[in-house]
């Protein structure tokens, strides 16, 4: 019985402080030449410009990254068919035997001697097993 009567007092209330707003905002907030209305408006218009400029210079942009996008993947794609083509080439024709020069890789250019490897062993072991050690004793 008492949340029926909290239920009600609350949509009283609720119904009270609603039309009193309303009431107020009338009276006073309505004033229809008045330089603050003016400045609201203005503001509001100035807001909705801006907004839309800037949509626009999002949309130009989002174009402009999704099109680099897409040439990218379409010049890989003409890479990719080229290399396909110049494969049939050489299947087709023996004698010619075209080859593209390989990527340059790292390896190319860098030889790790063999006591640098050695030491790298030796690192990933130590920390390896210490690793396992702490693992086994505390966990």
């Amino acid at each position: 019985m008492a949340t029926v009567a909290v239920i009600v007092g609350a949509a009283i209330i609720n119904a009270i402080a609603f039309t009193a707003g309303n009431a107020l905002y009338d009276k006073y907030g309505r004033n229809d030449g008045s330089e603050e209305r003016f400045r609201h408006d203005k503001a509001v218009e100035d807001l909705q410009k801006a907004s839309t400029e800037w949509n626009q210079k999002r949309l130009d942009t989002l174009d402009f990254i999704n099109n680099r996008i897409r040439d990218r993947s379409e010049a890989r794609n003409v890479f990719d068919d080229v290399d396909k083509a110049l494969e049939f080439y050489n299947e087709t024709h023996p004698d010619a035997q075209l080859e593209i020069p390989a990527k340059p890789a790292f390896n190319d250019f860098y030889k790790p001697a063999d006591e640098q490897k050695y030491y790298e062993l030796f690192v990933v072991s130590a920390l390896g097993c210490a690793t396992g050690y702490v693992a086994y004793r505390f966990f």
